[in-house]
């Protein structure tokens, strides 16, 4: 017993011993470790902070993009201040995105939202190996991706470099057909030029003549199978139609020798002859859908081994240059290489540069980074709220690739300026019932962001409502005027510290704000809302004065 017991002890560690080297020998991918990761990246409101708590330490990244705001300080080091702005053009691509913010109100201005939220990435995700890219989409009636945020470690952008010269030195190669008359005379110059670029292609080539050979072993056989079936059929209604000519010209015998009209059986004939068409099985041939898929690049590509070979000469020459044979060659080579540029590109460039977006400064392993993100949205009739997720990939410099996919969601409500008129302005008593009836109107094409009409029929009140209709239309200073003219209540108040703040008056902003708010508390809670006045609420450290109001 003790000896079967020793022996099952030994196969354990034997097999616990092989197991391990068998893992050992398994490459690992760079980004495996964030399929484990437990920490989250979130999404936040300005003025949020992720998770309830606050970040001292971490890094942030501010851009301000098609907005008036200024952007925030970065503390970013880096030599080119080009190099450290957030482009929102770029993909910041992250695993498991978390949204904790609340809905936040989006005041409509000029037919236009602002959207503006932070994404707080933890250091688990940024390394030096990896580019972290992120697409912020905005989902209502259908999904709208926003422009896309790319940062990268330093390691992976001396990756791309690398790509991009391998790249050049392909491009290199290909000579300009301006220079053909001096380039291709030169016989030794054109056989080191086809020695290297067999050198070159010579992996690639080898690569893939294996499994083209086994691709066209597998078309052969089943294009016999479908020549087949093709040969068997074609017989049949090759036999059903010599069988229907006969009998075609049996009865048109019998007409004619009676002299009779053909035309109605030469119609059956041809209707005849087509139904029996019509009704053979159509020609089975070799499609997409029948084609494995390790074989479909060279259907769809049509590659054939010649295309496998490589630099292999193709005659596009002009007859004249037919007998410079080696110089024929050399030039369709060439011009094959220079064909393919595209195609080269996307296999040797991966991860491109993204010409359309600043890419930020270096990650900075250990350290959180928050990227701020705003943008305007134009806002169409019935647009109440608007969605934000987040969706991406991390590409890491072993050309690992993790895709993520967007997790919850940032609630936009779409707040316009004409929510804040004054409905009962309508019960003047001096209003004859013309104008109630008119006035009523006005305050429906307010609703209705139907500003400029809205206008046209309350600029002879010359009421508060009028320089809600002039806010709306960007007149700030003309409605801020008007304000001052009215008798001064907490409507006409938290107005004007919209206006005041617009304005750039910021003290006379927080001066009608403190007195809107004290002359009606329910106005905090709007103001705590809209991000025109809670910024403000924020810079001016106001929270505390506004909850002795209450």
């Amino acid at each position: 017993m003790r000896e079967r017991t020793l022996y099952l002890y030994l196969f354990c560690l034997l097999f616990m011993f092989v197991s391990c080297n068998t893992n050992n020998t398994r490459k690992r991918h760079l980004t495996e470790r964030l399929f484990l990761e437990r920490s989250r990246i979130t999404v936040t409101h300005p003025g949020d902070r992720p998770g309830g708590q606050s970040n001292g330490s971490a890094m942030v990244l501010n851009e301000q993009v098609n907005y008036t705001h200024q952007p925030q300080s970065t503390n970013i080091e880096d030599n080119n201040p080009d190099e450290a702005r957030l482009d929102t053009n770029k993909v910041y691509t992250l695993s498991q995105v978390t949204v904790t913010s609340r809905a936040r109100f989006a005041p409509v201005r000029e037919g236009q939202v602002n959207i503006d939220f932070i994404v707080h990435v933890p250091e688990a995700y940024l390394s030096d190996d990896f580019q972290v890219t992120l697409t912020p989409e905005l989902i209502h009636d259908s999904v709208v991706k926003l422009e896309d945020v790319v940062l990268r470690g330093k390691n992976f952008i001396e990756l791309q470099k690398q790509d991009y010269e391998r790249y050049q030195n392909y491009l290199g190669g290909i000579i300009d057909p301006s220079a053909y008359d001096s380039a291709f005379v030169d016989h030794r110059g054109v056989n080191r030029e086809l020695g290297r670029r067999r050198k070159t292609n010579l992996d690639q080539y080898y690569n893939k003549w294996v499994l083209m050979q086994e691709y066209r072993d597998w078309r052969n056989t089943e294009q016999a199978k479908y020549d087949a079936y093709n040969i068997k059929h074609g017989e049949e209604l090759r036999q059903k139609l010599i069988a229907h000519d006969i009998k075609y010209r049996h009865a048109l015998k019998r007409q004619l020798a009676m002299r009779s009209d053909t035309s109605k059986l030469s119609s059956k004939y041809r209707a005849d002859r087509k139904k029996l068409i019509e009704s053979s099985p159509v020609k089975r041939q070799i499609t997409l859908d029948a084609v494995p898929a390790q074989y479909r690049e060279f259907y769809i590509k049509g590659i054939g081994p010649e295309d496998l070979q490589p630099l292999l000469p193709r005659d596009r020459d002009s007859i004249a240059l037919a007998h410079e044979h080696l110089l024929h060659e050399k030039i369709a080579a060439n011009e094959a290489k220079g064909s393919r540029q595209q195609e080269v590109f996307k296999y040797m460039v991966p991860a491109p540069y993204r010409p359309d977006a600043h890419y930020s400064a270096t990650i900075i392993p250990g350290k959180t980074y928050s990227y701020r993100y705003t943008r305007t949205y134009p806002v169409t009739a019935g647009l109440k709220n608007l969605k934000l997720t987040i969706g991406g990939n991390i590409t890491a410099t072993d050309r690992s690739y993790y895709k993520i996919q967007g997790v919850d969601t940032l609630s936009y409500v779409i707040s316009s300026m004409d929510e804040l008129a004054d409905g009962s302005l309508l019960g003047n008593p001096k209003f004859t019932a013309d104008q109630r009836t008119e006035y009523m109107h006005a305050l429906k094409l307010l609703r209705n962001r139907e500003y400029q009409r809205a206008l046209n029929v309350l600029s002879d009140y010359n009421d508060y409502n009028t320089a809600v209709a002039l806010t709306c239309l960007g007149y700030d200073g003309r409605a801020y005027n008007m304000l001052a003219t009215l008798p001064q209540t907490a409507n006409t108040h938290y107005l004007a510290a919209i206006l005041c703040s617009r304005l750039k008056e910021m003290q006379a902003a927080v001066d009608h704000l403190m007195e809107a708010c004290r002359l009606d508390p329910g106005k905090i809670n709007r103001a705590q809302r809209d991000p025109e006045i809670s910024k403000m609420i924020r810079d001016y450290k106001l929270q505390e004065h506004l909850d002795a109001l209450l």
